[in-house]
């Protein structure tokens, strides 16, 4: 599976088949535009990803994961059927802005949903908006666990799949999320492949240094992985 790392929470993940998964993409500077500074984007927009995908996964309600700013531009592109697998209340507030563009599906811890080739689980996540999910996705024989926006808590390990190839975690310690310690903790539990930190880059104002992060699994056998933005890797 190809995976482009799209800053904080975002990703676009292609499957051998070729089918486009997006994630949480923040790809405008809404944020600074309605509310100062603080929220100038580290990470310069790259417009060629502005592009509709197959399935399009929002974590939650949020306006760094789910952004109108983006988001108007991918529904305004919409030229082939668009699913949408969201969190409760990102499911609500899109549905009624977006209507007939696109089928949407209300996703709920335990919610699984097979699109093409790749299969969705969505999972819990702690986070200030109740009803914040993960995503656990499954396709070309490999497991990605997205957790969304989430601090440490014990439902997490409940709902582990047995493999996780790749994890991909907040790490910052902000508006409720893990920090580093947290989410190194939780990685040595689920012992993944390979391990992504998020959240941590675009703002500097809530990010953190990733380094602190990657020296707390240096012994352990996890690769972690700090991929460039918008440049593709292969799982």
């Amino acid at each position: 599976m190809k995976c482009i790392w799209l800053g904080q929470a975002g990703f676009l993940f292609i499957t051998h088949g070729g089918t486009t998964v997006m994630i949480d993409p923040y790809l405008s500077n809404t944020l600074e535009e309605e509310q100062g500074p603080a929220y100038h984007r580290q990470v310069p927009v790259q417009p060629e990803f502005l592009c509709t995908p197959d399935v399009l996964l929002i974590t939650h309600s949020h306006a760094d994961h789910m952004d109108f700013g983006t988001l108007d531009v991918l529904f305004e592109k919409v030229h082939r059927p668009l699913t949408v697998l969201a969190a409760e209340k990102a499911f609500w507030a899109m549905r009624q802005r977006y209507g007939g563009k696109a089928e949407f599906v209300l996703m709920t811890p335990g919610t699984e949903v097979t699109l093409a080739d790749m299969h969705f689980t969505a999972v819990s996540a702690a986070h200030s908006d109740p009803s914040s999910i993960g995503f656990v996705l499954e396709a070309d024989g490999v497991f990605i666990w997205h957790t969304g926006d989430t601090l440490f808590h014990r439902s997490l390990l409940a709902q582990r799949p047995a493999v996780v190839d790749l994890l991909i975690l907040p790490i910052n310690g902000k508006g409720n999320n893990m920090n580093a310690v947290d989410a190194a903790r939780l990685t040595r539990i689920l012992q993944p492949a390979y391990v992504l930190p998020m959240h941590w880059d675009l703002f500097s104002t809530f990010g953190c240094a990733v380094q602190p992060f990657a020296d707390l699994l240096a012994q352990d056998p996890v690769r972690v992985l700090i991929p460039a933005h918008y440049t593709e890797f292969v799982l």
